[in-house]
């Protein structure tokens, strides 16, 4: 898996720790199935995620597009992460 951390994200007031209705102790289905977009560990975890499951340069503008892609308004009410995953993989060559 890419190796980029907190310190490669290009957008900033993220959440260091665990917010709103996060259980920090929990590690079940939810936390594989959704990702929590203002938490800076999950955008970090999400983004280098996607770098080692697409054929995309390994490098840190790569890991800032999966954060824009992220954050695009068409994404903003969706935090499914296949789906995530899938959006951003299909707009990979279109959206910059």
């Amino acid at each position: 898996m890419a190796n980029f951390t907190s310190n490669d994200l290009l957008f900033t007031g993220y959440s260091k720790t665990v917010d709103g209705g996060d259980n920090p102790k929990y590690r079940g289905v939810l936390d594989r199935e959704k990702v929590d977009k203002t938490e800076e560990y999950e955008v970090v975890y999400f983004c280098n995620q996607f770098l080692s499951k697409y054929n995309v340069p390994q490098t840190k503008e790569s890991f800032q597009k999966v954060e824009r892609l992220l954050h695009n308004k068409e994404l903003k009410q969706e935090n499914l992460r296949a789906d995530l995953i899938k959006w951003i993989a299909n707009n990979w060559n279109t959206i910059s």
